[in-house]
């Protein structure tokens, strides 16, 4: 349930509060810490290892076709680049290439925030049988968004920009 509270926190780009107060001694009850203790071990467990680092990524379009705006700064873990679009493009696909086939269960994105929360929806494909399939659609993505899949092996993943307010600025995309 605290997982679920998380992904719908965190995971959303809002921050995780617990309200969770000290007792009468001024001490955090010892079941509120075996059950944070076990929030700690299921983030680590389901969102400890991002199998997108460092991997492929390619897009429909890339600003000015600049190494700067690369589809390949979004597996970089580098928080101040990012991948963006022409200006007069506000529907794009950015794929992602994990090198093998691997079960995938979430899929983390950030937008570039320090332009503004820009993507009104968006949609996650995975490559299986030859072919894209729907995993995941959803709207907004600002600071972080979390989602939650069907877990599926595949090898890559697609985000297709749908909608947005402008160019999509996207920063970061982990795969869990």
């Amino acid at each position: 349930k605290l997982f679920d509270i998380y992904l719908s926190s965190v995971g959303r780009g809002s921050v995780l509060l617990l309200n969770i107060p000290p007792d009468q001694r001024g001490l955090f009850h010892e079941k509120d810490i075996k059950a944070l203790y076990g929030l700690r071990k299921l983030i680590q467990r389901e969102l400890g290892r991002n199998r997108a680092l460092n991997a492929g990524a390619t897009a429909s379009n890339v600003r000015g076709q600049a190494g700067a705006y690369a589809a390949t700064n979004v597996t970089d873990n580098n928080n101040d680049t990012y991948w963006a679009t022409d200006d007069n493009v506000t529907t794009a696909s950015l794929e992602i290439d994990m090198g093998k086939v691997q079960t995938v269960k979430y899929v983390m994105l950030q937008e570039y925030i320090q332009f503004g929360q820009r993507v009104k929806a968006f949609e996650v494909e995975a490559w299986t049988d030859g072919a894209w399939h729907r995993s995941a659609s959803a709207t907004t993505i600002g600071y972080k968004r979390i989602l939650k899949i069907a877990p599926v092996k595949t090898g890559k993943l697609r985000i297709n920009i749908t909608a947005s307010k402008a160019c999509p600025v996207i920063s970061n995309v982990a795969i869990y």
